[in-house]
């Protein structure tokens, strides 16, 4: 952990984060022989597995370490993989390693600085009709239009734009330089830097000189719990809304274009595009540097490798892959083949 940036607001004793993992006692020392009394041990710092030492935390999910070289500290891991670490090692189980570190990180690490003091700076701009609940911060320069709603417990940070009539729910974290126009933001989201969320999107009508891009009169509409990343731009519907469902993950440089539906935890990695109209049904995971075309579906639970190029509909349950993508597994025989056929080309110019 980089102290110089994040900080552990008190002691970390073992049997709280054991506690928090709702880890019982019985499942812990079934796993562990320790000398020292369980409610004496601290944790002080979190490490990745390879600097695990005394007093750190670390997990492990990668098989692939050389575990003579870590013989302390804590590792939160799979019952399967306890066999693999020194018997000093004190090993919290748990099914998901990096689901738990991260909830223990969640729940004792903040960013210094961040959310400390909650309060509106006398640079914010805020309309008169705004509505601003209890405990919310607006930062500097930051400009609160007519008619908007805030919350209570709401962190809008500095140089951040809500346009007229737009609504924030509360427990919200909104970064710098965000623009929040023609757009409801539900309970517990966060957006990160430079986000834009409602503005026009790219819907044209061609006419040679006099092309025009249309009016857009919809909204965005961004369900509970979801995250989005810094630089990603969100359309506002052409006629109805662009709807982002609950707890759907969005990383950094995301486009998602106007009446766009993407459904309920939903996870979308780096650099993906979606052209308009696109349907993510729920729990959809994208790779990075995907490519949507407009007017296309993709059914739930479906996985779409990085840098796939999707021109059509697919069924729920899908693994595709490839430009144009398909089958995953039909792609990969399809590069398999193509290599074997190029290998025997150079094979045959050689004349051997």
């Amino acid at each position: 952990m980089n102290k110089q940036f994040f900080k552990i607001d008190k002691n970390i004793y073992l049997v709280d984060i054991l506690s928090l993992l709702k880890i019982s006692y019985d499942d812990f020392f079934a796993v562990n022989t320790i000398d020292t009394k369980i409610e004496d041990i601290i944790i002080n710092d979190f490490v990745p597995f390879s600097f695990l030492k005394e007093q750190t935390l670390s997990f492990l999910s990668n098989r692939n370490y050389n575990f003579n070289n870590v013989s302390s500290g804590v590792c939160i891991l799979e019952k399967k993989n306890i066999c693999l670490l020194n018997t000093n090692i004190i090993k919290i189980p748990f099914n998901n390693p990096k689901y738990g570190f991260s909830k223990v990180l969640e729940h004792f690490v903040y960013k210094i600085s961040d959310y400390d003091d909650y309060g509106i700076h006398p640079t914010a701009i805020i309309h008169d009709s705004a509505k601003i609940g209890k405990n919310v911060n607006i930062g500097a320069y930051s400009i609160i239009g007519k008619g908007v709603v805030i919350k209570n417990h709401t962190y809008i940070a500095e140089r951040v734009s809500v346009y007229k009539y737009c609504k924030i729910g509360k427990d919200c974290i909104i970064g710098p330089g965000v623009i929040i126009e023609c757009s409801i933001l539900d309970d517990s989201i966060k957006i990160s830097s430079n986000s834009v969320l409602g503005k026009v999107g790219f819907g044209f009508v061609p006419n040679n000189f006099k092309t025009s891009l249309m009016p857009h009169i919809g909204g965005v509409m961004v369900g509970k719990g979801t995250v989005i990343g810094s630089n990603c731009t969100i359309d506002r519907g052409l006629i109805e809304n662009t709807l982002i469902g609950r707890s759907v993950m969005i990383d950094n440089q995301v486009h998602i274009g106007h009446n766009c539906k993407i459904d309920d935890f939903c996870i979308l990695a780096g650099q993906v595009g979606l052209s308009g109209s696109v349907h993510l049904k729920k729990n959809v995971t994208v790779g990075g540097d995907v490519s949507f075309k407009d007017n296309i579906t993709i059914g739930e639970n479906s996985i779409i490798a990085g840098a796939s190029k999707v021109f059509t509909s697919f069924p729920k349950q899908s693994v595709i892959g490839g430009s144009p993508a398909q089958d995953l597994n039909d792609w990969k025989r399809i590069v398999a083949s193509q290599r074997l056929d190029l290998k025997k080309r150079k094979y045959n110019k050689n004349g051997n």
